[in-house]
Parts: structure tokens; sequence; C-alpha cells
């Protein structure tokens, strides 16, 4: 939801510099400019990629509202508790679990697990699932990026247009003034859009798919080691050492800040 609050905010700042100006809030709308902007960045994308990709971007947008699991200190509790069913039970205990699991990773990988499957067959499944989800995943924050290079060089080839329809109109001086403005108003939406919205919905689904990576390389290892039938402690000791060194030491957010203490003070 920060995402979505921070675009908002940026769009909201920029009609506000506008008003604190004295100029009426309609000189931001202009239809022309907006088709020449959004309509040639949605044109270069069609060349830029297929349409399934450019699709795909943008129900990635739906991340910023529900972005997939990526929280490998509950996965590991998870598998952790998977495990000590197993231990109690046998791998068909899981069958519950995995109807009720909405990742499709992991309820693939626990149905394997389930099948009883070897352990060789385990590991090529989960691979070839992971890397289809990371192409996939990476393919939004690419489109978006490259979005986001194109909108500024079509808003200044608006603006270029809309000049030349003014030196057109050099026999009505009265009308020269509004006609520059409305044609730097591409130039604005060009800037804007890449700067506000395109780059940073880019990065920030890049962000939430390198995270989602590092969700789904953890939850093969523990897959793996369930197929392996390893102990619930060593299962979850394994796991604890695959996470970054900040969220090892108390597996919550608030020891992150003594971890960076301490790391600080052991490079000092």
């Amino acid at each position: 939801m920060s995402a979505i609050l921070g675009i908002i905010l940026g769009i909201a700042v920029i009609f506000m510099t506008n008003s604190m100006e004295g100029d009426p809030l309609q000189s931001l709308f202009k239809m022309d400019a907006a088709c020449i902007v959004f309509g040639g960045t949605f044109a270069a994308l069609l060349v830029h990629a297929d349409w399934r990709a450019i699709l795909h971007a943008f129900k990635q947008v739906t991340w910023l509202v529900k972005p997939p699991s990526t929280d490998p200190v509950k996965l590991i509790q998870d598998l952790f508790e998977w495990s000590s069913l197993i231990r109690k039970s046998s791998p068909l205990a899981l069958e519950p679990v995995a109807e009720d699991i909405d990742d499709q990773f992991l309820r693939v990988g626990l149905g394997v697990v389930i099948s009883g499957q070897k352990l060789e067959e385990l590991r090529d499944v989960l691979y070839q699932i992971g890397d289809v989800e990371d192409r996939e995943n990476s393919q939004g924050g690419e489109i978006w990026e490259a979005a986001g290079g194109y909108a500024p060089t079509i808003g200044v080839l608006g603006a270029v247009l809309g000049l030349i329809h003014v030196m057109l109109r050099l026999s009505h001086p009265s009308e020269l003034g509004s006609g520059i403005a409305t044609a730097f108003v591409a130039t604005v939406y060009g800037v804007g859009s890449a700067n506000i919205i395109f780059f940073p919905l880019g990065n920030r689904l890049k962000s939430i798919a390198g995270g989602r990576t590092i969700y789904r390389e953890i939850a093969t290892e523990g897959l793996l080691l369930l197929s392996n039938g390893t102990s619930p402690i060593r299962l979850r000791e394994r796991l604890e050492n695959m996470l970054e060194s900040r969220r090892r030491a108390g597996l919550d957010q608030d020891s992150q800040a003594d971890t960076v203490g301490q790391v600080e003070a052991e490079a000092a």
C-alpha cells in the first residue's frame, strides 16, 4: 500500500505546486498531450515486448495491494511444523495442509513430498517451476522501467509538436502563451509519469520479485529436507542459516538494529 500512497502523493504535490503558483488546475489536463505521451509510450512497449508480457506487467501491479508470499521467517516456521507433523505421523499427514495452501510452488512441492517421489525428482520439479516463475516475475519490473525510459522522450516529442502548432499561429499573438503552455504539458506528463510512476513501480516490482526468489530458494531447500526426512530442529537450523545476517540474529525486525550495530562495530 505504501507504493500506492507514494504515487498519489507525488501526483498531489504536482497539483499543489501548480495551484500555489496561481495557475488553474485545468491547465494540467490536456487530452492531446495525454494521448501523445501515454499512447506513444504504450506503442513503444508493443515494439519492446510481446503483448502477453505487457499484459502480465499490468497484472503485476496488483502486487502493490496483494504481493506474493515473501516472508522467509514464517516459511521456516511452517516448514518446521510440517517436519514435526511428518515425524509424528507420515508424509500423508500433509495432505490437508497442501489443500489449504494458496502458494502454487509450495502446493506442488508438498504434493511431490506426499507422493513419496525420489529426491532428485522433487529437485527437478522445484527448479523447473522456479525458473518459470523467475522469468515471469522479472518481466513486470523490466517493462515498467522500459516505459519510464520511453515516456520522457515521447513527452519531448509532444512538446515539439505543440511548438510547431504554435509557430503556425504566429499571426495570433494572443494565443501564443496558452499554446506554449499546452505544449510543455506533454513534457510534464512524460517526465512526471516516468519518475513518479514508471521507474518507481518497476523498481518496486523487481524488489518484490527478488524477495520472492529468496523465499522460493528457502522453500526449495526446506522441501528437499522434508523429503529427505531431516529432523525438525536440523531443518530449522539449516534454513535459518540461509537468511541474511541481519535476520539470522533474532528472526524479527527488532533485532535488525542490534545486528547492524554489531556489524559496524566489527568493521571499526
